[in-house]
């Protein structure tokens, strides 16, 4: 009789022990482990309200994409926006990892000496990383997968902006059109600042002696390089402008970057191509290729074809930034709004 009650006693804990298995087992796990953000456009006072939501994920780092300083980039090393727009609104202990930056178009509006200052701010911070015009780092993340992210310079590949013509060989630049600029700004197309910083940093274009825009070959050399190199888990790519862009009444897709960029995503297979410049949230998958558009850190803009070739998700009209959690074989992407609410999601899988 007491061999019997023992037995029971066994069969029951075996019992639990098997119903605790199959839950758990059954049990939905959670396959992400490491997680970075991605912000564009966010370089004005306006980037303090999605700052809080962003410190509540708990970053590796982030993706900086241009648009760093509105609206006329820094005047130097010991510019006060550093502060203001950079460490005291990104002030939160969760958001003290690397930022991997690319400069946009308004940070060239602060001319050469602006990037420069850009680049050597790299020194002085423990957290931001902009060495170089563009460069390459390669992550481990804690649980051991590779990124390779690359930077790189949109403004010099594709030969300034709407407003400004820049040559990569020679360094000359010129304003395309001052009238032109100047009726933006009666438009509202363009702030003060900005009107003010063109015609400060960039004369008009002499019609004698013209400003011919070459190829950055020696940046397209690099990339390549790069890529090609890259035996990462992940191979990630951020620029200030998009390659392409679903935006209505904004500056969409960048026929440069499609003819020069493109084909070198295809070729070595990049996962994702993360951009700002455009002021929404927007993911297009175009051959195989993954374009985030995550330009709305301080900036924001209503205006989407809905009907854009490859468009799978977007976010208008309000401020927001993307979250980025995976591992070695999947990759989920999050948009999330000014007030934190989540509005789309997609997950990348090998």
């Amino acid at each position: 009789e007491k061999e019997e009650e023992e037995m029971d006693r066994f069969t029951a804990h075996l019992g639990v022990g098997v119903v605790m298995y199959i839950l758990l087992a059954a049990a939905p796990r959670t396959t992400a482990t490491f997680s970075f953000l991605s912000i564009g456009d966010w370089g004005d006072t306006g980037a303090k309200d999605i700052a809080g939501s962003m410190a509540k994920y708990n970053p590796e780092f982030v993706l900086a994409l241009g648009d760093n300083f509105y609206d006329q980039g820094v005047n130097g090393i010991d510019d006060p926006q550093f502060k203001e727009k950079f460490e005291d609104t990104f002030s939160s202990k969760s958001l003290q990892v690397p930022w991997y930056v690319c400069a946009g178009n308004h940070d060239y509006y602060g001319g050469n000496k602006g990037i420069q200052a850009e680049m050597e701010y790299t020194t002085k911070s423990d957290r931001w990383h902009y060495p170089e015009l563009y460069f390459s780092k390669d992550v481990k993340t804690v649980d051991n997968t590779s990124i390779t992210i690359l930077s790189i310079d949109t403004w010099r590949l594709n030969g300034g902006d709407t407003y400004v013509l820049f040559d990569p060989k020679t360094n000359r630049s010129a304003l395309r059109n001052v009238s032109h600029a100047i009726k933006q700004y009666e438009l509202g197309a363009i702030t003060n600042g900005t009107v003010n910083q063109l015609l400060k940093h960039f004369a008009p274009e002499d019609p004698n002696n013209r400003v011919n825009v070459s190829d950055d070959q020696a940046q397209l050399d690099f990339i390549e390089k790069v890529l090609n190199a890259s035996q990462a888990d992940w191979k990630l790519v951020i620029g200030h402008f998009p390659v392409y862009s679903a935006t209505v009444m904004e500056h969409g897709s960048t026929e440069s970057l499609i003819r020069l960029v493109k084909p070198l995503l295809d070729k070595y297979k990049v996962d994702a191509y993360f951009n700002g410049h455009d002021h929404v949230l927007q993911h297009i998958q175009t051959d195989g290729i993954n374009y985030f558009g995550s330009g709305a850190g301080a900036r924001e803009h209503t205006g989407i074809n809905k009907s854009f070739p490859g468009l799978k998700g977007y976010h208008e009209g309000t401020y927001g930034f993307m979250v980025h959690e995976g591992n070695k074989s999947s990759l989920k992407t999050t948009f999330i709004a000014q007030d934190g609410s989540e509005t789309y999601t997609y997950t990348i899988h090998k």
